[in-house]
């Protein structure tokens, strides 16, 4: 009896997995050849059947051998190419940052669907172009930790938050814009749960050959916070890190896959149990990077990258618009990242 129920169970896990496939949905080209494509984009469509028609490179050879990745891909240096097929209904972009825009409104002006990366702008007056482009509505720029398994689990717990610290460091980054590359996902994070900033005081110290120390204090409407944004540690040492405080209990995320929830001691007349009695609160935790090896616990689906590509691929499906993460979705943040750059120079 036992091993049949888990046939069964077996049977309509498969059934469903396989009915969740788009390998009969809209065509879509990919852009970009980079690590994050290879490591984290590319398993998370292929994963999904997604329909890549064309890849494409700047270098056709490169082109040529990732398409070899994708069942009938091929690989292009023309993005002509794509933009003229109108069986391509979506184009996936994962470009240096510099080519982005230009190659998003490209896209949006043949009428494309556009799944870009973070950050798709360099400033907030080019973000202010794209939200002016009368298809910005099919454009999504992927801040992934919107699509995160932990983050959904922490809205449900943060809505009595009133501060908050945040912590991301890295080594050195010059390949690229640190504020606008880096610091963008704790900043869109704490904005999408707090709402915009009010008011901010800034520390800024200018780290060696480049590097970057920011510490902010920042007001929300309800919330306060704190901010370390440092370029100037080490990658080895990289922390991601969201600690709220609540009435009762301390939540702290470590992102991609720790949640752990602490209640706060008691009181009695003002007098706190756990300094006299010396007791430990039960705290309630979630790592889901020592769990079992399934689909949910995989790195691709905690860092969001899964979920934000299937909302994405059912959005083109079902020709809708991509309100949840369209271009002015992200006003607020990329005003502040702009005023912090402008501030530091």
């Amino acid at each position: 009896m036992l091993d049949l129920a888990i046939d069964k169970y077996k049977q309509w896990r498969r059934r469903r997995n396989l009915d969740g496939l788009f390998s009969n949905g809209p065509s879509f080209a990919f852009v970009g050849v980079g690590q994050h494509s290879i490591d984290n984009l590319y398993p998370a469509i292929l994963n999904m059947g997604v329909r890549i028609k064309y890849l494409y490179s700047r270098e056709l050879q490169v082109a040529a051998q990732a398409a070899h990745l994708f069942p009938g891909c091929t690989g292009v240096s023309e993005l002509s190419v794509i933009l003229s097929d109108p069986s391509v209904q979506g184009v996936f972009i994962c470009m240096k940052n510099e080519y982005q825009f230009p190659l998003v409104k490209a896209c949006l002006d043949a009428d494309k669907y556009v799944f870009v990366e973070k950050p798709a702008v360099n400033s907030y007056a080019a973000l202010q172009q794209l939200m002016a482009h009368p298809h910005a509505d099919k454009c999504m720029i992927a801040f992934n930790k919107r699509f995160s398994p932990l983050n959904r689990q922490l809205k449900k717990s943060i809505a009595d938050t009133y501060s908050y610290q945040v912590r991301y460091i890295t080594g050195a980054y010059p390949e690229g814009d640190a504020v606008m590359e880096l610091f963008c996902h704790p900043i869109n994070n704490v904005l999408q749960f707090f709402g915009p900033v009010e008011q901010y005081t800034l520390l800024h110290h200018p780290g060696a050959k480049g590097r970057i120390h920011l510490q902010l204090l920042v007001k929300h409407k309800q919330v306060t916070g704190m901010l370390e944004l440092s370029s100037c540690y080490s990658w080895s040492l990289f922390a991601d890190t969201l600690q709220c405080l609540t009435p009762r209990n301390v939540i702290e995320i470590t992102y991609p896959g720790s949640f752990r929830i602490t209640p706060l001691g008691r009181q009695f007349a003002g007098i706190p149990f756990d300094k006299i009695f010396n007791n430990q609160r039960q705290a309630s935790e979630t790592n889901y990077t020592t769990a079992t090896p399934v689909a949910g616990n995989n790195p691709v689906v905690q860092y969001g990258y899964r979920d934000e590509i299937r909302y994405f691929v059912t959005q083109v499906q079902q020709g809708k618009m991509l309100h949840r993460a369209s271009p002015a979705t992200f006003t607020d943040t990329f005003r502040l990242l702009d005023e912090l750059k402008q501030v530091i120079g």
